[in-house]
């Protein structure tokens, strides 16, 4: 039998991981590691909850970065005003797993788990955003673009005795905005077989800047470079004509039952995403 612990403060949650390492199970909302648990995929030697951690559950703006604690669930995501204004990533939670799951799920799960199809995931891999990992030997903060082990699914480059306190998002500027497309084979409860995310920004009529998701795609979610470098100083109507004719060249699919599928729309995703971050940056200039 696991021992069980539910510490008070963060300073005792890394003293616990210090100790126990990969042996111990980290549980903020649950709704992964209980499966693991029940799968038998997992069989640690303690469990941790840490959802009741201080500061775990707040949102906030400060050094301009939108700050979201490791604990803030899907349903306080969507409920906040200051995450509001990323269009993009409430559409993502919108289109996430079942109300039941998004009362408890959270955002530093949804990272952690590692899976190459999440949506507030892939959004987030899009909005440039990094993560807070700390230690008993101290903080580091790691940029989502390197969180991912790129050699296969499922897995980061967290150590084994550090702990995701904190989501760091950069604010959004005048002119820029975020879409997002998802495509799979039910609305709702099912996962996604294509996942674009994007952020850009307008100045003059032309896009000065994009970050471009590409989700269920690859082994883990990857950075469409080649699209985001081409798009920069484009028009919008030109930006949408191009993407929706240039396949991104970072989408190596495997060989799956879906993979001709996915040839056949990733590119008018892609473009699908491109239409609604312009459309929201159109309305912040």
């Amino acid at each position: 039998m696991s021992e069980y612990y539910r510490p008070s403060t963060k300073a005792e949650a890394v003293g616990l991981l210090g100790k126990y390492g990969k042996d111990l199970l980290v549980v903020n909302g649950g709704t992964d590691a209980v499966l693991s648990i029940v799968e038998g995929k997992v069989q640690p030697k303690a469990i941790m909850q840490v959802s009741q951690l201080p500061d775990f559950h707040r949102i906030w703006r400060d050094g301009g970065f939108l700050h979201i604690g490791g604990g803030v669930t899907f349903r306080e995501l969507m409920e906040s005003e200051e995450v509001a204004p990323y269009h993009g990533l409430m559409e993502a939670l919108g289109h996430l797993a079942s109300p039941a799951i998004r009362v408890i799920g959270t955002a530093a799960g949804n990272l952690c788990t590692a899976a190459p199809a999440a949506d507030c995931a892939a959004m987030l891999y899009a909005l440039k955003a990094s993560v807070v990992l700390e230690s008993a030997k101290g903080e580091r903060v790691v940029d989502l673009a390197d969180f991912y082990d790129t050699a296969s699914s499922y897995k980061t480059v967290m150590e084994g005795d550090e702990l995701l306190t904190e989501i760091r998002v950069p604010v959004l500027d005048k002119g820029e905005g975020t879409g997002y497309c998802r495509l799979s084979r039910r609305k709702a409860q099912d996962i996604a077989k294509v996942i674009i995310g994007v952020r850009l920004a307008l100045s003059n009529g032309v896009i000065s800047s994009c970050s471009v998701a590409l989700g269920a795609l690859n082994a883990t979610l990857v950075h469409g470079t080649e699209t985001e470098k081409a798009v920069v100083g484009m028009s919008g109507d030109k930006a949408i004509e191009y993407v929706r004719n240039s396949w991104p060249v970072e989408a190596r699919l495997h060989k799956s039952y879906f993979t001709e599928y996915k040839k056949s729309v990733v590119c008018a995703a892609v473009a699908r995403a491109f239409e609604k971050a312009l459309e929201n940056a159109g309305g912040n200039v």
